[in-house]
């Protein structure tokens, strides 16, 4: 007799009954101490689809950043996917619940995935904290029903592997951040050598004329009385090495510039063989001096894009440096001459040559040892290091090399226009012809200037034909010609920020070395703050911010802000590209946009000391640098939520009722889910679902408790609560700062975590110091 009965009925004996229940829960042990995604996804991680009745089996990750598929192979090695429309993937995808395909439809099945086309296909969604992190698929050979047990098992199956490739995730996070302090750590040490060295030799090159000049005014001072010391002789001495110290600091200054990247190109287009006849005309003098004969050799009809001055300077160091080393009565050689999208020059000698273990070490800062035969020069050693600094400006490359039969030959190679990438080109292509991203970038120009306050702000992308940047979106120009407006790559603000990628404050844009010219009329500001949009590792455009409406400069907090937002709006680009409903993402994060531009306009959004404070904290508190811009971005935005709730208490005075506090205690949860789309890795959503969490555990929404709170939101709730404080609240009172830091101490060890409560308390009252 059948033991197992319901009702004097046997029950069928479960699929997974016996060995295969042990083998099933010997895989999830294996699954749950996997450490990475590999061990999850291998033949040893993963049971054979046999144990659970299937014929294949299936692992899909979704990239975190990129929200593009990924097929986990059994080695490990991942391979891109895109789903099949309408097909269990993209379903499980867009829906975000399991799908149980019984083989009574015909649908898409995603055929790509299978030896042989399933009869039924269980495909259960993997969930990483709230986002989905994969897809797991298992195909069966006929079609099937999935009782509601089996259901429960594949359910639990898959809960697993998404714990194990979650964990995986964060040991490779833990792995890639202590690969990037120790590189970190290295290149400080580097630097700190560097500068160490640096300033040693600089110390020696000054002191060399310095101790000639005090010689000679000495011998000056002392013979006084003598009628027959030779001033003339002496003052002539103390005026070349005057001259000589005043090129070594000019040189030093030129070359710390191009290594900053703080002079920017000043671009046009002209005819390099002029200018090389101009050069060459300049160092005539010196040619003929040692009777050396100068050579041009330009193809005709070449015509370049580059900084007229510095290509001027390039071709004095390089001219200057063969003139030096060549013997008495030899040739120097000028070659210039198109290759595909480059201009190639080349200057030559029939000096002593450099040795081909030092040919790397020629363009180091003071290194003289490249020539050894040669006769000393009085150089500082800079004009090559110079050099090198023009062209990779340019985007380009400089080396040498031995010239045959003799001497040496140094080589430069430099783009012909300065143009984005083909890349860059490609993928402004694809925006530019999707509507919905279109609208998306001319809902982030509106919401950037609500946020920033700012009168006037472009979006300036690359031309996918003419590989320069033009205002594609833009708010607050006055004429009608916006959309004639371009900048060449490495031309100016815009160009600069486009070709090194980095965001650029400009505190004042006459005074700035980097930037230094006569303000434009239109904005009434000199401040502006400009920062690279980039999508797929590639500089898509630039933003610009100018003219705040206070007519305040901008500061490094607001820079901090708007570099996260808009890194934020490139990957909600990049997700669009690779989600299989590209669409919907795009929508989603259009929505997100306009929240953000809603709450500014509504006052809801943090004031700048808000933001600063946080910022400030998360320094103190030794965070780095990606993170406390994190934290200020997330101050900024922490009460989005409340534009959502707002109506319900616009008329409230006073203390708020138990219903009114439910409300507002929505906003939190309403806040993360409206941003939700434009932070796929969660940091700002997790910092603002958390910054009404308490250090006692009594907080909302979640409960969380000391440190079990990110940081970051710790850091909020303190500024949250000062900022209420002192700013005031309608159903609240406004308190003095000395009564705020009291009600902040208070509630430090229950409401608030201690040490950053004393972190702000110390940059509060230092503040306060400093002002009184």
């Amino acid at each position: 007799m059948n033991p197992f009965t319901v009702r004097g009925e046997p029950i069928p004996p479960s699929p997974l009954a016996g060995d295969r229940l042990a083998k099933l829960a010997q895989a999830v042990r294996v699954i749950r101490g996997a450490g990475d995604s590999a061990t999850a996804s291998s033949s040893g991680g993963l049971p054979a689809p046999e144990v659970l009745g299937a014929s294949e089996l299936r692992l899909l990750r979704v990239d975190a950043h990129s929200r593009s598929l990924q097929l986990l192979e059994v080695s490990g090695e991942e391979v891109p996917y895109r789903a099949e429309e309408g097909g269990p993937v993209e379903r499980v995808v867009r829906q975000e619940r399991a799908l149980f395909d019984e083989g009574q439809e015909a649908g898409p099945v995603d055929i790509r995935l299978w030896s042989r086309p399933p009869g039924s296909i269980a495909a259960l969604p993997l969930f990483s904290g709230t986002e989905l992190s994969g897809c797991l698929l298992l195909g069966y050979p006929a079609p099937r029903t999935f009782d509601p047990d089996e259901r429960l098992v594949l359910q639990i199956l898959a809960d697993t592997v998404a714990l194990a490739l979650g964990r995986g995730d964060l040991k490779q996070l833990l792995e890639d951040e202590r690969a990037r302090r120790a590189d970190v750590e290295r290149r400080l040490e580097a630097d700190e050598e560097t500068s160490s060295n640096l300033m040693s030799v600089v110390a020696h090159e000054i002191r060399a004329p310095l101790t000639a000049i005090k010689a000679y005014t000495e011998s000056l001072i002392d013979t006084l009385d003598n009628p027959h010391t030779p001033r003339e002789r002496f003052l002539n001495i103390i005026n070349q090495e005057c001259d000589r110290l005043g090129r070594l600091v000019g040189d030093i200054l030129d070359l710390s510039r191009l290594e900053a990247g703080h002079r920017p190109l000043r671009l046009a287009r002209f005819d390099p063989d002029a200018l090389a006849r101009e050069v060459i005309g300049h160092l005539q003098p010196l040619a003929s001096a040692r009777q050396l004969a100068l050579s041009v050799e330009i193809e005709p009809g070449l015509v370049v894009e580059a900084d007229t001055d510095l290509v001027r300077r390039l071709l004095v160091n390089l001219l200057g440096n063969a003139i030096k080393f060549s013997p008495v009565g030899g040739r120097v050689w000028v070659r210039m001459c198109p290759q595909g999208d480059q201009w190639t020059g080349t200057v030559e000698d029939e000096g002593p040559g450099v040795a081909p273990e030092e040919l790397a070490r020629v363009f180091e800062r003071f290194y003289r040892g490249a020539r050894p035969e040669a006769q000393q020069t009085d150089g500082a050693g800079l004009g090559l290091a110079i050099s090198r600094g023009i062209v990779e400006l340019h985007g380009g490359r400089i080396w040498a090399e031995p010239r045959s039969g003799g001497g040496a030959r140094f080589c430069f190679a430099m783009p012909l226009r300065q143009m984005a990438s083909v890349e860059a080109r490609g993928l402004a292509r694809r925006v530019l012809e999707r509507r919905d991203l279109r609208e998306l970038l001319d809902r982030t120009v509106e919401m950037i200037a609500a946020l920033m306050d700012a009168e006037i702000v472009s979006l300036m992308l690359v031309d996918p034909d003419r590989g320069d940047l033009f205002v594609a979106a833009s708010r607050g120009f006055e004429d009608k010609s916006v959309s004639l407006r371009r900048t060449l790559v490495r031309s100016g603000v815009a160009g600069s920020v486009a070709a090194r990628g980095r965001p650029v404050l400009v505190n004042n844009i006459e005074t700035d070395r980097r930037f230094q010219r006569i303000n434009h009329p239109q904005y009434h500001t000199k401040s502006l703050l400009s920062v690279p949009l980039r999508v797929e590792s590639q500089t898509l455009g630039v933003i610009n911010v100018n003219n705040r409406a206070s007519r305040q400069a901008f500061d490094e907090n607001d820079l901090a802000v708007l570099a996260v937002l808009v890194e934020h709006v490139g990957g909600a680009v990049e997700r669009a590209f690779a989600h299989p409903d590209g669409s919907r993402m795009a929508e989603e994060a259009s929505e997100a946009i306009q929240g953000i531009t809603r709450l500014k306009r509504a006052g809801l959004v943090a004031n700048r000391g808000s933001v600063r404070m946080a910022r400030a904290v998360a320094r103190e508190l030794g965070m780095g640098p990606a993170e406390h811009d994190v934290v200020a971005y997330a101050a900024a935005v922490r009460d989005i939520g409340m534009s959502s709730i707002r109506e319900r208490l616009m008329g409230v005075r006073g203390p708020l009722d138990a219903d009114e506090h439910h409300t507002l205690m929505q906003h939190p949860e309403a806040g993360a889910e409206m941003i939700r789309p434009l932070e796929p890795l969660g940091t700002v959503c997790d910092l603002v679902l958390s910054h009404h969490e308490r250090w006692d555990g009594a907080g909302y929404p979640r409960g969380l408790k000391g440190s079990e709170i990110p940081l970051g939101a710790r850091i909020l709730a303190v500024v949250d609560a000062y900022e209420s404080m002192t700013a005031g609240r309608p159903y609240r009172t406004t308190c003095t700062l000395d009564q705020a830091i009291a009600e902040l101490r208070r509630g430090a060890g229950n409401q608030f975590d201690p040490e950053v409560v004393e972190t702000l308390v110390r940059l509060l009252e230092n503040e306060s110091g400093s002002h009184g």
